[in-house]
């Protein structure tokens, strides 16, 4: 097992540092959101080979995470590319990093994903390569989260898209989205993107046994309430004028949280 720890870590440091030189290159920081899907397909690659046992159970899992990885990333790139410019946030991180940014970029962007991806992937850490540890249908009722959470995602990435496309080319810049999933909600990706990951731990734990699986969804939950969505609204907040009114009628992550607009 300390095996695989140590390669999968190796593997995703060299990943991101590679695409750091692409980051220093196109002065994109926003490249680096393509591998956030992958690499945590990679890293349960990984383990199946080094650990697993090639149960069905362990299969149902990985493919989980590559069914998600697949998804996500295809949405990424294609988000990244139709705005023809980098995400808001690392806008504003380059702005605030000033001329050093490019190196700067490498421990406060690039390294700390890695560190952070490689934690978050806590599930995929011991959940290959035992017997059932619990019962199974707590492995099936992990994976049942896992797809509400995956639909939920998709949906709201989708009325997004949606959204902005209706708003028109000359007003997609401004566009703001409040209906569908965005009207329960100011981050409906992002509580799918949670509730996913809670039922990948739930199927990993069940496999396992090992708590160890509910530290990945933890420190992601802790991340996006704390950084993520922080960082996110300080940008829309500037760029977009009706974010304000918006942000005080709608709950920012638990749908109908009618007290926890914050």
């Amino acid at each position: 097992m300390y095996i695989a720890l140590a390669l999968t870590f190796m593997v995703t440091l060299t990943c991101f540092t590679g695409i750091w030189l692409i980051n220093v290159m196109t002065q994109d920081a926003g490249v680096i959101d393509y591998y956030w899907g992958p690499g945590f397909a990679v890293i349960g690659g990984i383990n199946l080979y080094l650990l697993g046992t090639g149960s069905f159970y362990e299969w149902v899992l990985f493919g989980a995470v590559i069914l998600w990885a697949l998804r996500l990333a295809g949405y990424l790139v294609n988000r990244h590319h139709g705005t023809l410019e980098e995400d808001g946030r690392y806008q504003m991180m380059r702005k605030n990093g000033g001329r050093g940014f490019w190196w700067k970029s490498l421990f406060t962007v690039f390294l700390l994903q890695t560190v952070l991806l490689w934690l978050i992937a806590a599930p995929l850490h011991v959940a290959f390569g035992t017997d059932f540890a619990t019962m199974p249908v707590l492995f099936w009722l992990g994976i049942v989260i896992f797809l509400a959470g995956f639909i939920y995602e998709w949906v709201s990435d989708f009325q997004l898209i949606t959204g902005k496309a209706n708003a028109g080319h000359s007003a997609k810049s401004l566009a703001l989205v409040k209906n569908g999933l965005w009207k329960l909600s100011r981050h409906p990706n992002y509580f799918g993107e949670i509730v996913l990951w809670w039922g990948i731990s739930l199927a990993a734990f069940a496999l396992s046994g090992s708590f160890i699986s509910f530290a990945g969804p933890a420190l992601l939950t802790f991340v996006m309430i704390t950084v993520s969505i922080p960082l996110t609204e300080k940008h829309l907040e500037r760029s977009r004028p009706a974010y304000s009114a918006y942000k005080k009628t709608t709950p920012m992550l638990l749908p109908f949280n009618k007290q926890g607009k914050k």
